[in-house]
């Protein structure tokens, strides 16, 4: 009996090492989804697999002419860290009270682009998703 479940449970913790989740389901890949969050900037972070990715707008771009989002940057995080920013784009599309169809300045955006398939949805600024997300992008491209 204990065969039995052992080896299931062995697969699961391969599953979830290997960056492999909803296996209940089509197993996905970590690096087959992309999340791009948007700050009320416009500033671009970009998550996929276990590279962070951040493409400032440039004064040329903005409405003002005046305003520089700073130096692109690239990183490699940790799967740990991966993970902690994955729970809080989750926890950012379930929650509804965040989430505003107001697509004005400094209201943040998600996309999360799975394959060929792309969901997006609009945070409030002030929301505390919204902050914590924001929180952590920064700390992880500047430590």
């Amino acid at each position: 009996m204990k065969t039995v479940l052992i080896l299931p449970l062995l697969l699961l913790s391969i599953s979830l090492k290997a960056g492999y989740f909803n296996i209940f389901k089509k197993s996905i890949a970590v690096n087959d989804i992309s999340y791009i969050y948007y700050d009320g900037a416009r500033n671009k972070y970009i998550l996929h697999g276990d590279t962070i990715e951040y493409i400032p707008v440039k004064s040329i771009e903005t409405s003002s002419g005046t305003y520089d989002g700073g130096n692109y940057s690239k990183k490699e995080i940790l799967p740990t860290e991966r993970d902690k920013l994955l729970l809080l784009f989750k926890k950012a599309k379930r929650d509804k009270k965040a989430q505003t169809d107001k697509n004005i300045k400094p209201n943040a955006a998600i996309e999360i682009k799975t394959g060929n398939k792309e969901t997006s949805f609009l945070l409030k600024a002030t929301s505390e998703i919204n902050f914590k997300i924001i929180m952590l992008l920064q700390q992880l491209l500047h430590q």
